[in-house]
């Protein structure tokens, strides 16, 4: 009985130590096996993976963004279409074509996330991949947090624009306290033309373009345009400094200002567009503030008044006022005050009043003042109103927000865009009145008598 009783301990104890049988849904673990992408660049990238698990697979989503400042956090989700199995293999394409193209060097990041059908959840590790033009092999100089990548040319063509950029930081940085706020890259395309070709949807004039929320430039520069380029790396470095400095959800900063600093950084005007915005201002024909706030002229000449002109205003704001004022422009505008309450809580007036001191500063003519509407005396009996017709062209539509700069030509300078001229005002209104006065009342009268009389005559 003792043996017996041992025995039946025994047992209890294995009964009690022994593992508890493990749930239905925990027994087949998904594995998600990523299998990279496959960039056709610029059009498309393709994402690739192999989920198997003990129960068939009945769910799939791609979910992926890109590295970037947002107003908030962003996540895309795809759900790539598949035969539900124990073993799957899922492909999804990101058509670049459809959405718009990331620039060069962005980096894009992607997870998979898997359910079975016996309701097990998996999510793969979090990977990055770089969207790059492979059509070229990239090398790459780095120098403090400027990174460039080129492909055409030799490393001191790469090492002159490098040290041309960090100079014409130091020196943005010196005179107007702007600064850039995250790491920077630059990639250098051999000509414009085939810095056009890796992007979609962007002017075909296009000679570089600043992306602020990638921290990244890409320029087409020429070793045989070398000092065009050295002028252009600054401007589009400049453009995304501000960016940085400025981004929010709210307005963009004007384009008199965000054009105006990037020629400040470069040096100044070239000796073409100093004489011509001196025979602007003798002749005053200057534009005004508001019509270089959102976008410049496409008509070359205005575009080049509009650039010379933003320079201007922009050296009077720093020589006048100091750097310290135009950091707190630009904060205010990075808060989300409009450009008329930024420039106002910044300087103490309005654009208006920028305008009248800006020209003063210049020795130019004040600015039009704008004539009041006259007011047309009421009359006993109505008027007719006798419209002037002037014929109105299509829209001038604005430069792109990443204000590019135009690639050189072998004879003529690189000219930039610009924004609408203000439309010419509506001709003035005219009425006529036509009175009827007594005289007239008494001769229709006798003329309707008459009438009468000669219907009896008749009679």
């Amino acid at each position: 009985m003792a043996h017996l009783r041992a025995l039946a301990l025994l047992a209890l104890l294995l009964t009690l130590i022994a593992p508890a049988p493990a749930p239905a849904g925990a027994q087949g673990a998904i594995s998600i096996t990523d299998r990279g992408v496959f960039v056709v660049f610029p059009d498309r990238i393709s994402f690739n993976a192999q989920i198997s698990s003990s129960s068939p697979i009945t769910q799939i989503v791609l979910e992926y963004g890109v590295d970037k400042r947002t107003c908030g956090d962003v996540t895309a989700k795809a759900f790539p279409d598949f035969t539900p199995g124990t073993t799957v293999d899922a492909h999804w394409t990101w058509e670049m074509l459809s959405t718009g193209s990331e620039p060069p060097g962005a980096t894009i990041w992607y997870r998979w996330r898997a359910t079975d059908s016996a309701g097990n959840t998996a999510v793969s590790d979090e990977q990055r991949a770089t969207w790059i033009d492979t059509a070229y092999s990239w090398q790459q100089i780095s120098r403090d947090d400027l990174t460039l990548h080129w492909y055409s040319g030799d490393t001191a063509f790469a090492q002159d624009l490098l040290a041309t950029a960090a100079d014409g930081i130091s020196r943005l940085a010196k005179l107007t306290g702007v600064r850039p706020q995250s790491p920077i890259d630059l990639y250098i395309y051999g000509t414009a033309q085939q810095m056009q070709d890796a992007i979609l949807y962007e002017p075909s004039w296009a000679g570089g373009v600043a992306y602020p929320a990638n921290n990244i430039t890409i320029i087409g520069i020429s070793p045989a345009y070398l000092d065009w380029g050295r002028r252009t790396i600054v401007h589009e470095l400049t453009h995304l400094i501000v960016g940085q400095i400025t981004f929010s959800c709210g307005e963009n900063v004007p384009t008199w200002l965000d054009e105006g600093i990037a020629v400040y950084a470069e040096g100044g005007l070239d000796d073409r567009s100093q004489l011509s915005f001196d025979a602007a201002v003798a002749s005053n024909s200057l534009l005004s503030v508001r019509a270089i706030s959102a976008g410049f002229s496409q008509h070359p000449d205005l575009a080049d008044l509009s650039y010379s002109q933003s320079y201007s205003m922009v050296s009077y704001l720093v020589q006048t006022y100091g750097p310290d004022k135009l950091l707190a422009l630009f904060g205010n505008l990075r808060d989300g005050m409009t450009v008329e309450a930024g420039v106002t809580a910044a300087y103490g007036f309005d654009l208006g009043g920028l305008e009248d001191r800006w020209r003063a500063w210049l020795r130019a003519a004040p600015r039009a003042q704008a004539a009041p509407t006259p007011t047309v005396a009421p009359s006993p009996i109505p008027t007719i109103p006798i419209m002037a017709l002037a014929p109105t062209g299509p829209p001038i539509p604005p430069t792109p927000t990443s204000a590019p700069t135009l690639a050189p030509t072998p004879t003529d300078a690189p000219v930039a865009q610009a924004a609408p001229a203000p439309a010419a005002a509506p001709a003035p209104r005219r009425d006529i009145t036509l009175p009827l006065a007594g005289a007239s009342l008494s001769f229709l009268a006798g003329l309707a008598l008459s009438g009468l009389a000669l219907v009896k005559l008749l009679r």
